[in-house]
């Protein structure tokens, strides 16, 4: 089976990257409280499910395309919070 890139620049805020690459939100724990973080994990996995939800997914690219600090905003979950960006490919199985 072979895949295929349908966005090779696809950059994403650090919240998001904690999520995809790690499955894990307890880096939010440091910078909100407990029910801001909640809440923003919560924002950040239905960003996920909703960019996964045609069978795509989101995997690591290269860190030497990171943006080291950005303005875009993130492919994923659409923050305009300035910050570093993470490259990601969106991928899925070619038929």
């Amino acid at each position: 089976m072979s895949l295929e890139i349908l966005d090779d620049r696809f950059m994403v805020c650090t919240d998001c990257h904690m999520v995809i690459i790690n499955d894990d939100a307890s880096g939010l724990d440091y910078s909100l409280d407990e029910d801001a973080a909640n809440e923003r994990e919560e924002q950040i996995r239905e960003a996920v499910s909703e960019v996964q939800s045609d069978g795509s997914y989101i995997v690591a690219g290269d860190d030497d395309q990171n943006d080291e600090f950005s303005s875009r905003a993130c492919d994923c979950c659409g923050t305009h919070l300035a910050g570093e960006r993470y490259h990601c490919r969106l991928l899925r199985n070619a038929s």
